[in-house]
Order: structure tokens, then C-alpha cells, then sequence
């Protein structure tokens, strides 16, 4: 026993000795870490730069700075994301923000600023500048920003942060049970961006088993223990106090039956009475007045004041179309997107352009304006939706109808839809060309789902009480030859059954597309012939979608190419 005693307290050691040691090594691995991350550094700030949290979200790419004891954010940052209407003309180094009636336009680096009107323009000061140059990239002052937006921001220093919010929807909120320490990830080894305490609550962005990624009231965007937190309550934030700008519009009390009348020059208006005659209830016409004669501002007009008295006397009012079509070298014209971008792109060229259009509408007594640009690039499209609301100002000013024609959300997805809705008096659908004549697949020109789509895609973000879909006379003959060629022409509704009938076919109403369809082959040269008729048959049934959705109105494209007046007919009696 004395032998085996001493063996006994040695193997008695070793276990201690090594217990201690897992101990130490499993506290070592377990054990909080309390070291707390250097913020600045891990989000790459400079002394006077500050980390930006926008809606519960971290933006690691961009930057507020501190300049002269005032924070200024930056320009992509402010016109992107936090307020469109402020648009950045990159070409004259102007800094915009356009209301209902005004347009304030801001130069970098100077305390004061121009405010213009369609009647004159006059000058004001924030006490501070509004625009700063910052390491060669330009920046707004948030307290601008803030002035104009329905936003909340806070700074905060050691280290630098700008949290903001634009967003007032419901949230996920949770409660602290007691101190604990926020953490850049989830995990107890992970670095501490702070400690809270007990009855802090945080907006609860994901919960997982054992952490919850949260956001502070300061700005910082971590994770906590699920050991710390009470259950989530459901909570919406209280938007700041903020006027909205009232953008007032023209609304008829009556449907809108506009017809696009194409002219091609001022002598082809005569053939007008010709127009009245043929298309009973109609109340609005289109003609394709206005197009732009160089890239500078300057606008060639067709009017003439015959037409718009000869309308008026019949009760019919005259929206003339602006196209942004351009002289060629031959001396016809034509869409041209990048040319439609050098002159939409540069402020003073904008404003002469308004200026010319407004001047020919006032000078022959024309009551609206219907732009149809047509080949807007995406780098164009904030150009575009600021000419509009530009031009808005100036329709406003002067009791001009503005109405905006689109092709399809589909096809035009990054066209301002929603601000056209709030700054112009209609918004147009431009409800065909589903197929266009370069598809290597034959097609309709607006199968009936394909319309009820673009209506529903409008209404997503324009209301109904301003939307007119547009609806096509056109169809398109479409030929496939032997060897797989595929082309097409288009067509009025009269010469396209002629085709089908010269060959004997009676066309069939397809259900599933709401047209009439007819094909043949040539004895000729054996090419086939297809055609989805846009008819008597299918004008009525996207005047039933116009009804269902108790839209504004109807457009037609275009006058002269309907089968006759029984076209007129169907339409006015579906708009009673």
C-alpha cells in the first residue's frame, strides 16, 4: 500500500495538472473577447471622412466628409439613392433641384445660388455653400439635402459616423435583457464595435439559433447574443414632419380619344376636314409638329394656326407632338438616341429647347404638348426624366396639357414612370410592337396579353386617372421564304385583309392572343404570309382592357390607317 500511495498522487497530479491545462485551453477558446475594433481604420476613414449607415444598411463604398465644420455627402450618393430629384449636370457643373415651379441651380464652391421660374430668375443663399469639391469629386450638404427630402440624419464622432434614414416602414425591434457588446460579427471572438445596456432596443435585420444581426439607433450595424434579447416587437418609425411639393395637373372631365395624326409638313395639314370627317368622337388630336432641328436647342415647327382654329371650332383640342427626331444629311429625320442625349444632357440647351417649344404652343394657341422621344439610352434616362419635369414647370406656368408617350414598361423599364406620373398631366402607353420588324420569329403587333401587361406594369406606379393606352391601326405582313428569311411591312387594316383575301383565306380568332389570324403560301415564289389582324375585332377588345381598368383614355396610332368609321364608333362607345 505505501508503494502504490505515492503512484496514486502522481497520476492524481498529471490528471489535475492536464485538467487544468483543458480548462485553461477551453476558457481560452470560450471566453469573450473584449477587444474592441478600430471602426475608422476598418472602414478605410481619413480624419475628416465619415462612415455612412443609410437605412439600417452600412455603405462600405462611400463617404461623407466634414468640410468647414459642416457634413456634406456625396453627389452619386445624393442623386442616385437619396433624392432623384436632384440631378447632377455633369456638363455644366450644376448641381439642380427642380419643384413644381422652380429650378434652383447650385455652382460647386459658391455660397450663393440662381432660383428661376418660367417667369425670371432671381438669387438666394443658405448662409453656406451648397456644393463643395472634395478631392476632385463633388459634394451636397446634407442639411440641404435634409431641407428638400423627407430624411433624418445624425452625426456622430469617435469614431466619425452620418446615420440616416429615408425609409419609414415597419420594422422588427428588439430589446436588451442587460449589457452586452455589440459585435462586427456573430461569435464571441468577434472584434466589439460597442457595449450597450440593458433596455437598449435595436431594429432586428436577421435572426439566426444563436446571434441576431441588429442595427443601433447610432449607426452601427453588428450582432448580439439570442441570449440577450427579448422577443421582437413589431414597430413603424415616425417620419419627420415634411411638405411635400404639390404638383397640380390638368384633369378632363371626359375620356381622352387623342388621335396621332401624322403630317409631314405644313402643307399636309389641309388634308384635316378630311381627318374630322372620317373619325366621329374623337376630341383630341396629335399632329407630329415638333422635332428638334440641331443639337444645340433648336426646334423646327410644322404647325399652323388654320388646323388649331379648325379643332377649336369643332371642339376638339390640339396636343401637338414633340418627337425627338433630327434633321439628316438626305432631309428626312429621324430618332437619334445620342443625339437626343447631347442635347438633353447640358442645362442651358434644355432650357432653350423649353423656351422654343413653349413659344411655338403660345403663339398658335395650342393647348398641350404630347413628347414622344422614343430611343432613350439608360445613361440618358436622368436627362430625359429632368427635361420633363423641366418642361412641367413651363406647361404649369402657361395652362399647357403634358402628356408622355412610352412604349411599354417591358421594353422602357428604366424610364421615370412613377415621376412622369407626378409631374405631367397624362402618361401614355404605347401599346404595341410586341413584335418588332427585325424578329426573326413572326409575331402580333399587340396580342391582348401582352397589352393588358403594359397596362397592369403602368399601374403599378401611375395612377389610373392619368394613363391613356395607346392602341396600333397597323399590322404587319410577315413573310418567311423558302430558305427561312424572315421579314415584315406594315400595314393598315383594310390593305392587310385585303391580302388575306385576294388569297381566299378567312381569317380565325385566335382566343389566347384576342386577334384575328390568317396565312398563306404564294403560287408565285413560295414564300409564306402571316398576319395578326389589327382590326374591328381587336380594337374592341383592348377598349374592353381600357374600360375594365377605367383608364383616361385612348390613343390611336394612326389616323388614316383605320378600316373606317365603324373603327370611331366602337371606341366612343366604349369611353361613354
Amino acid at each position: 500500500m505505501k508503494r502504490v500511495l505515492p503512484i496514486i498522487i502522481v497520476i492524481l497530479l498529471i490528471i489535475g495538472v492536464g485538467g487544468g491545462v483543458v480548462w485553461s485551453i477551453l476558457a481560452s477558446r470560450y471566453k469573450p473577447t473584449e477587444e474592441v475594433m478600430d471602426y475608422a481604420a476598418e472602414m478605410g476613414l481619413s480624419e475628416n471622412e465619415y462612415a455612412i449607415t443609410l437605412n439600417q444598411e452600412v455603405l462600405k463604398e462611400d463617404r461623407a466628409v466634414a468640410i468647414d465644420g459642416r457634413v456634406y455627402l456625396s453627389m452619386a450618393l445624393v442623386t442616385e439613392t437619396i433624392n432623384s430629384r436632384f440631378y447632377w449636370d455633369d456638363n455644366e457643373k450644376l448641381l439642380l433641384f427642380t419643384t413644381p415651379t422652380e429650378v434652383m441651380m447650385i455652382t460647386p464652391d459658391q455660397q450663393g445660388y440662381t432660383v428661376k421660374t418660367w417667369n425670371g430668375s432671381s438669387d438666394a443663399d443658405e448662409g453656406y455653400m451648397i456644393v463643395r469639391t472634395y478631392n476632385d469629386s463633388y459634394y451636397v450638404a446634407a442639411d440641404y439635402v435634409k431641407a428638400h427630402t423627407q430624411m433624418d440624419y445624425a452625426e456622430y464622432t469617435e469614431p466619425n459616423r452620418v446615420v440616416m434614414a429615408t425609409k419609414w416602414a415597419e420594422q422588427q425591434i428588439v430589446t436588451l435583457k442587460k449589457d452586452t457588446a455589440v459585435r462586427y460579427k456573430g461569435g464571441v471572438k468577434s472584434e466589439v464595435l460597442r457595449q450597450a445596456t440593458k433596455g437598449e432596443k435595436m431594429v432586428l435585420l436577421e435572426a439566426y439559433d444563436d446571434w441576431s444581426n441588429v442595427a443601433t439607433e447610432d449607426g452601427y450595424v453588428g450582432w448580439v447574443s439570442n441570449k440577450t434579447l427579448y422577443d421582437a416587437e413589431t414597430e413603424t418609425p415616425e417620419a419627420p414632419a415634411f411638405d411635400e411639393p404639390e404638383y397640380t395637373s390638368i384633369h378632363k372631365d371626359y375620356k381622352i380619344n387623342m388621335g396621332w395624326h401624322q403630317v409631314m409638313s405644313a402643307a399636309a395639314n389641309s388634308n384635316l376636314s378630311s381627318v374630322l370627317t372620317s373619325a366621329p368622337g374623337i376630341n383630341t388630336l396629335a399632329p407630329t409638329w415638333f422635332s428638334f432641328s440641331d443639337t444645340n436647342g433648336g426646334v423646327t415647327s410644322i404647325a399652323t394656326q388654320d388646323y388649331v382654329d379648325t379643332c377649336h371650332a369643332n371642339n376638339i383640342e390640339v396636343w401637338a407632338l414633340f418627337s425627338n427626331e433630327f434633321p439628316g444629311d438626305d432631309g428626312t429625320i429621324y430618332f437619334d438616341s445620342s443625339k437626343t442625349d447631347e442635347v438633353l444632357g447640358y442645362t442651358s440647351k434644355r432650357e432653350q429647347v423649353i423656351r422654343n417649344v413653349i413659344g411655338y404652343v403660345n403663339q398658335y394657341g395650342i393647348d398641350g404638348i404630347n413628347i414622344d422621344f422614343e430611343l432613350i439610352s439608360q445613361e440618358g434616362a436622368d436627362d430625359y426624366i429632368e427635361f420633363i419635369r423641366e418642361l412641367s414647370i413651363a406647361c404649369r406656368a402657361n395652362n399647357i396639357i403634358l402628356s408622355i408617350d412610352n412604349y411599354v414598361p417591358e421594353y422602357t423599364y428604366y424610364y421615370n414612370r412613377r415621376e412622369q406620373g407626378i409631374v405631367a398631366d397624362y402618361v401614355v402607353i404605347m401599346g404595341y410592337d410586341e413584335t418588332l420588324p427585325s424578329s426573326e420569329t413572326p409575331g402580333p403587333v399587340a396580342s391582348l396579353n401582352f397589352v393588358r401587361k403594359g397596362i397592369t406594369d403602368t399601374l403599378n406606379v401611375v395612377d389610373k386617372s392619368k394613363v391613356i393606352n395607346g392602341i396600333p391601326f397597323y399590322s404587319r405582313v410577315w413573310c418567311t421564304t423558302p430558305d427561312g428569311t424572315v421579314s415584315a411591312f406594315a400595314c393598315g387594316m383594310s390593305e392587310a385583309l385585303g391580302y388575306l383575301t385576294a388569297h381566299g383565306v378567312t381569317p380565325q380568332f385566335l382566343e389566347d392572343i384576342g386577334l384575328n389570324y390568317g396565312s398563306y403560301t404564294s403560287d408565285k415564289d413560295g414564300n409564306f404570309y402571316e398576319i395578326w389582324l389589327q382590326d374591328a375585332t381587336a380594337v374592341e377588345e383592348e377598349m374592353k382592357l381600357i374600360r375594365e381598368f377605367d383608364l383616361a383614355g385612348v390613343a390611336e396610332w394612326k389616323i388614316g390607317f383605320e378600316s373606317g368609321t365603324d373603327i370611331w364608333n366602337t371606341i366612343s362607345s366604349y369611353l361613354q
